[in-house]
């Protein structure tokens, strides 16, 4: 459990506080960023047949599982940018509201590069920047899909997380830094993950965060 107040504090590691109030404007980027986070998180929701938290299976004729997958890439991908967009204005909004000095890093949000293992946040967070560092320089190589059912033409597929392929093939610095806060039920399924994480300690954060600059 976290010593701090505030999971921004936590990331800082430090009970700093603003230093003005946040203008218009940086509220207005925090709410777009939020926004198109959103978008991206329902979008991939809304492809996906099944229950996103507990079976999200996604259904296609036979001959078009190729592309398919694709697609399921594509809006994991968009996801996944976005919530490192939307970390990142996080990041530059506290830099610009807070005293000289006081400044928050990339690594800050993930206690895989340097950051704080006191937030919650950060340590969930790390499985899902290690996706997107995969997805940026190992061209998904962790991730599969695995075949679940069929009804006529038609087939469910799973889409999964293998964590050896992820630690020696990805081509990262120290993978194994990526998976230390979560076990092998969460990475499983990274959809099912995304879920829980989008609704809840995503939710919460932004929260807190609106929180700490009123």
């Amino acid at each position: 459990m976290s010593s701090y107040e505030y999971e921004i504090q936590a990331l800082y590691e430090a009970n700093v506080l603003p230093a003005n109030t946040l203008s218009q404007s940086a509220a207005t980027r925090l709410t777009a960023a939020k926004r198109v986070l959103d978008q991206n998180y329902y979008e991939v929701k809304q492809y996906i047949n099944g229950d996103l938290e507990t079976n999200p299976v996604y259904i296609c004729p036979e001959d078009s599982r190729e592309d398919a997958g694709f697609e399921v890439l594509r809006l994991l991908h968009n996801y996944l940018s976005s919530l490192y967009s939307f970390n990142e204005t996080i990041r530059v909004v506290f830099n610009q509201n807070t005293a000289d000095g006081v400044e928050l890093t990339s690594g800050s949000f993930t206690p895989a590069t340097g950051g704080t293992e006191e937030s919650y946040y950060a340590r969930k967070l790390s499985f899902l920047r290690g996706l997107r560092t995969d997805f940026q320089h190992g061209g998904f190589s962790s991730l599969s899909f695995e075949k679940v059912g069929d009804l006529g033409n038609f087939a469910g597929y799973h889409v999964e997380f293998d964590s050896e392929t992820f630690v020696e093939d990805s081509g990262l610095r120290d993978p194994k830094r990526f998976l230390r806060h979560t076990n092998g039920n969460e990475q499983r399924y990274p959809l099912c993950f995304i879920e829980q994480f989008q609704t809840g300690q995503l939710q919460s954060f932004y929260h807190d965060v609106e929180e700490w600059f009123d």
